[in-house]
C-alpha cells in the first residue's frame, strides 16, 4: 500500500507537509510537496506528473526523487485518492485549528496581521493575537540573515516563554505558495495529526499557485 508506483494516489503525511510549509527554501523536496499540496484531488502518480512535479526529464530520477521523500514519511501512496476538505475557510478552518492544541485555541493570520481563522479565543484575543504573530514573523523574516549565523541552534518557531522555559503561545511561520502565514498556537502544539496534513493542503489550494 505503502509502495511509490504508477497508478496509486499520492498524499502527504503530517511531516511532508510541515517540510512543505515551514520554511521558504527552493529545494526540489519542497516544490514536489507543494505542487501535490496545489491540488484538490490527490493526484495519480504518473511518470508524466513525475518529470513535472521533480523538473527531471528522466522518469527514473524523478520517480527516486518521490521514493525517497515517501522513505523520510513526506509522502504515502494509496489505492483511492483523497478530496481536500470542503467548505469554506470560515467554516473548514477553525475545526482543524482546534485540533492543532492541547488548549484546543490556536489562530491563522495573513502576513499583515488579518485574521483568516480562529479557535477557542473570543474575537478581540483572536485579533490581536493575529496581530501579534504576524509581527513577531516579520521581525524574524528582516533579520533571518543575522538569524542564519545561529545555525543549527535556529528552529522553526517562536515562543512566548515562562521563567521555566516552558510556553504559553508559540508563533509558527507557513510559507505557501508566495504566500506567508502565521500561526498561533495555545499551549502544546500537535501538528504530527492527519488534521494538521488537511489544513496545509486546505491553504495550498486556496493560496499555493498565487
Amino acid at each position: 500500500m505503502l509502495e511509490i508506483i504508477p497508478g496509486s494516489y499520492l498524499a502527504v503525511t503530517p511531516y511532508g507537509a510541515w517540510r512543505a510549509v515551514s520554511r521558504a527554501d527552493d529545494s526540489i523536496e519542497r516544490r514536489i510537496l507543494q505542487a501535490i499540496l496545489c491540488e484538490a484531488q490527490s493526484p495519480m502518480l504518473s511518470a508524466e506528473a513525475a518529470c513535472a512535479w521533480t523538473g527531471e526529464s528522466n522518469a527514473e530520477a524523478a520517480l527516486g526523487h518521490l521514493l525517497r521523500l515517501q522513505e523520510d514519511a513526506s509522502l504515502e501512496a494509496w489505492t483511492t485518492p483523497r478530496k481536500v476538505p470542503f467548505g469554506s475557510m470560515e467554516a473548514s478552518l477553525p475545526p482543524l485549528l482546534a485540533t492543532l492544541s492541547d488548549t484546543r485555541r490556536a489562530v491563522l493570520a495573513d502576513r499583515m496581521g488579518f485574521c483568516l481563522a480562529m479557535a477557542g479565543f473570543p474575537q478581540e484575543q483572536g485579533d490581536a493575537l493575529a496581530a501579534l504573530g504576524a509581527d513577531i514573523l516579520s521581525v524574524a523574516e528582516r533579520q533571518s540573515a543575522a538569524l542564519a549565523q545561529i545555525g543549527d541552534q535556529l528552529l522553526d518557531g517562536w515562543g512566548n516563554v515562562d521563567a521555566a522555559g516552558v510556553s504559553g503561545l508559540s508563533f509558527w511561520p507557513m510559507h505557501v505558495g508566495r504566500i506567508r502565514l502565521a500561526l498561533t498556537v495555545s499551549g502544546r502544539p500537535r501538528f504530527n495529526q492527519a488534521t494538521f496534513s488537511d489544513l496545509v493542503w486546505s491553504l495550498c489550494v486556496r493560496y499555493g499557485r498565487i
